[in-house]
Parts: C-alpha cells; sequence; structure tokens
C-alpha cells in the first residue's frame, strides 16, 4: 500500500482536492435546501411545494449533506494517507459516526417513504397488493441496502483507522 500511495500521490493528492470541492458545493446545497424549506414554511403556514427544480433540491437537502459529509471525510483520509501531518482532520475522526448519521438519515428517509406509500401520496393504491409490492419493494430494497452499506462502512472505517494508527502506515515527507 505505501507503494502505490507513493507512486500515485499527485494523483490522489489531486482526486482530495476535487473530492473537498464537491463536498463543500454539497454542503451548500443541502443548506440552500434547507433554507429554502423553511423560507416557504414560514411564509406560507407550514404547507411546502416539493415540485418543480427547487421542490427537487429541497427535497435532496438530506442527500446532499450526507454525501458531502462522506466526501469530506474520504477526502480527509486521502490527505491523512499522503501527508506526513499526524493529526487527523475532524470528519476523519468522527468517520464511524458520520456513517452511523447518514444511515440514521437514510431510516428516517425509509420511514417518510413508507408513510407517503400508506397514506397513498406516491400514487399506489395500498388496496391493489400487488401495484403496491411492485412500484414500493425496489425501492425500500434499495434503502434498506443502503443502510447497511453505510453501517458497514462505519464499522469498517473504525477499524481501518485502528490499523492505520496501530502501523504508522505514514509515508515520509522527504518524497
Amino acid at each position: 500500500m505505501i507503494e502505490f500511495i507513493e507512486k500515485n500521490k499527485w494523483l490522489l493528492v489531486g482526486y482530495s482536492t476535487v473530492l473537498r470541492a464537491l463536498g463543500w458545493i454539497l454542503l451548500c446545497m443541502g443548506g440552500i435546501g434547507i433554507a429554502l424549506l423553511i423560507i416557504e414554511a414560514t411564509q406560507t403556514g407550514g404547507t411546502v411545494n416539493l415540485k418543480g427544480t427547487f421542490g427537487m433540491l429541497k427535497r435532496s437537502n438530506s442527500i446532499f449533506i450526507s454525501i458531502a459529509l462522506v466526501s469530506l471525510g474520504f477526502a480527509q483520509l486521502v490527505r491523512y494517507l499522503c501527508r506526513n501531518d499526524h493529526k487527523m482532520g475532524l470528519l476523519l475522526r468522527y468517520g464511524e459516526k458520520i456513517f452511523y448519521l447518514c444511515a440514521i438519515i437514510a431510516i428516517w428517509n425509509v420511514g417518510t417513504l413508507i408513510w407517503f406509500v400508506a397514506t397513498g401520496r406516491m400514487g399506489a393504491n395500498v388496496s391493489l397488493n400487488l401495484h403496491w409490492l411492485l412500484s414500493f419493494m425496489p425501492t425500500l430494497l434499495y434503502k434498506v441496502a443502503k443502510i447497511l452499506i453505510l453501517i458497514g462502512l462505519g464499522q469498517f472505517l473504525k477499524h481501518f483507522i485502528a490499523a492505520i494508527k496501530q502501523s504508522r502506515l505514514k509515508i515520509p515527507e522527504n518524497q
């Protein structure tokens, strides 16, 4: 692994920089989505229109923020492996908890999806079991798999960081 990092250090640093920029852009988009939700909810007395381009931005703010945090954390991991500074970034130190937070957000989204389907707001008629099964179950399976992957990534990152700390897998600064 040390050879790979030494050989591709310039590529990894460039990748980390691009990933950081995209992470900050996504974080800003999530913040804008939350601001739009709050502004519209306060102006309309609680009703929010989720149609159109701004509706997509308002619906996707939790996804934007989740992906942004994971992107920024991964960029910190790459920078930590490529540089000789012994201090991990904040997102990397709490990376496991960030994955768990993203899993909680995904669980919230699954609960919202189940509520939309159960109340008939997704267009699926609950009384038609086959229609419900065909329209809702693939999405539910995808979201459950996503939750399990996020929890697994949290566990992996926890053990990976511990292994890095033990083995002191660092590239010398003079290279």
